[in-house]
This record gives structure tokens, C-alpha cells and sequence, in this order.
């Protein structure tokens, strides 16, 4: 097993390989739109530049965590459909961060994430994960254990986890830039 500091030793490593030993064809991108989440988009993008692969951004829906059981049999709660539109939005937003040279395509998927990101990296045949080391459910991950936990010892191909916050990370506007 390889240590490396961070994305720049991956590229490095990879630029110093012979270019026939190099495959990685298709990044599998789970984010949760927390903040490390988000950076794990940027080192993505970085290594998706230097290796040619194609990116997929996925949003995994679990309406058990993200409908409270009140909601989920009473008829003025969240419609489930919503929480799919509103994947599928930020998915669209966080498109816009994806230079337009980097082949990406993005997937909404309902069920549990730890499961989802698995199951999708081996269906499509993912050559890497790349995703944060702690996203939105922090207590969650203390009670149940930490999807990137789950991720790492289940995932059919390496995974890369990326901790910290970007530099230009706001907790009021999240990821997006703003046009002043």
C-alpha cells in the first residue's frame, strides 16, 4: 500500500510511471455537498486533467436519513421526489465547477450511501474513488461508522480520501463562486 500526502504525489507518481502502466479511465465522485466533499471534487478535477479519465459526481438519497419517520406516512412531509430534484440540482450546480475539457456525467442514486458508492463504482467499472474523509453526517458516522470507512474496506478499486476544507469554502454559500 502506497501513502502519499496528497494529490500532488498521486500525479507526481503518476507522471513519473510509463504511460502504458497508467489506467485510470473512470473516477467515481460521491459528494454529500460538505465541504470535504467539495475538495475531493477539486482533486478529482486535478487528477481527471492529468490521466484523461472521465468523472462521475454521484448523490446518494437515503430517505430514511433524510425524512423523518413522521414525515415519511404523513402527507404534508418532504414528497421523496423532492429530495431527487434537489440531488439532481446540485449535481447540475457542481457541473459548473468541472472544466469543460473533462469528460463528466453525473448519477442520483436512493438508498445508502455506503452501498450506492460501492455498488456504482463496480458497475461502472471505476478505476478510482476520490471522495471526502468526513461529509455531513458526523454524528452519524460516531453511531454507525463513517461511509468513507465502509467505502474504503468494500470499494473494488482504490480509494483516495481527501481531508480538510478548501481555502475558499464558505459555510453561507457553500462551493459556489459568486460573480462580483
Amino acid at each position: 500500500m502506497i501513502y502519499v500526502k496528497d494529490t500532488a504525489d498521486i500525479i507526481e507518481e503518476i507522471k513519473r510511471r510509463n504511460p502504458q502502466e497508467i489506467h485510470c479511465d473512470r473516477i467515481l465522485v460521491p459528494t454529500d455537498g460538505s465541504g470535504q466533499a467539495f475538495r475531493a471534487v477539486g482533486q478529482a478535477i486535478h487528477l481527471a486533467a492529468v490521466t484523461g479519465a472521465e468523472l462521475t459526481l454521484l448523490m446518494a438519497v437515503d430517505y430514511n436519513k433524510e425524512v423523518a419517520a413522521f414525515e415519511q406516512v404523513s402527507l404534508g412531509g418532504y414528497v421523496p421526489a423532492e429530495l431527487q430534484v434537489a440531488a439532481y440540482k446540485f449535481l447540475a450546480d457542481l457541473m459548473h465547477v468541472i472544466p469543460p475539457e473533462i469528460r463528466a456525467h453525473t448519477r442520483v442514486e436512493v438508498g445508502d450511501a455506503r452501498d450506492i458508492i460501492v455498488d456504482v463504482a463496480t458497475e461502472e467499472e471505476s478505476d478510482l474513488i476520490v471522495m471526502g474523509s468526513r461529509g455531513l453526517g458526523t454524528l452519524g458516522g460516531i453511531l454507525t461508522g463513517s461511509v468513507s470507512s465502509f467505502v474504503l474496506a468494500h470499494a473494488p478499486c482504490p480509494v483516495l480520501l481527501c481531508k480538510g476544507m478548501p481555502d475558499d469554502w464558505d459555510d453561507d454559500e457553500n462551493y459556489l463562486p459568486t460573480d462580483d
